[in-house]
């Protein structure tokens, strides 16, 4: 090709037409829309709700003799905190529930979980009570409690069961401060007519 054939192929009439500004921004706009629109529908439902973790604030009565923990004690933190969010953050209110504290499946204290609150994108802690009904461990397990505890490394169950479709399951070392992280799980319940 000759340069002045090249020159020819490139003049104005064969040039791309160019967007106007006003296309371009509305075809922004519908990206925008559709990116926003997806985020909303396929956003997961399960991180908006509130996380929880348990703090295990004084325990009686778990060392000792024979009879222990008989009559163990325990007072225990529930810690309720929702994350900001930008669309849809929730907070729920629980009007009654029940604690047991277990150890190697076998509960030794349980108690009832006061009416809160955790309000969307806040934080509430509530204080309860695990009180023991003459609970008595098999030797080998008391003794593997009493070496744990020394050792620092015991580890609980709480188990917290908040109403009939919220469940939370939380994994405390007695003599560890700070709160442990609690695992949700939102129960269904199927009625049989």
């Amino acid at each position: 090709m000759e340069p002045d054939d090249l020159e020819a192929n490139l003049s104005p009439s064969h040039a791309p037409a160019a967007m106007k500004p006003e296309t371009i921004m509305a075809c922004m706009v519908a990206v925008a829309v559709v990116i926003a629109g997806a985020f909303i529908v396929f956003y997961p439902q399960d991180t908006l709700l509130p996380t929880f973790s348990l703090s295990v604030d004084d325990v009686a009565g778990l060392d000792g003799g024979p009879p222990a923990p008989a009559n163990a004690t325990f007072a225990l933190t529930l810690h309720g905190a929702t994350r900001r969010r930008l669309l849809r953050t929730l907070g729920i209110c629980n009007e009654r529930g029940t604690v047991a504290v277990s150890y190697a499946g076998a509960v030794l204290a349980w108690g009832r979980v006061p009416q809160f609150c955790v309000p969307a994108q806040g934080r509430e802690h509530v204080r309860m009570v695990a009180l023991g009904g003459d609970v008595e461990l098999s030797d080998e397990l008391r003794g593997r409690l009493v070496s744990e505890r020394l050792s620092r490394t015991a580890e609980l169950d709480v188990d917290i069961m908040l109403d009939q479709h919220r469940y939370l399951s939380c994994r405390v070392k007695p003599d560890e401060d700070g709160p442990s992280p609690c695992k949700v799980f939102m129960l269904h319940w199927v009625t049989v007519s």
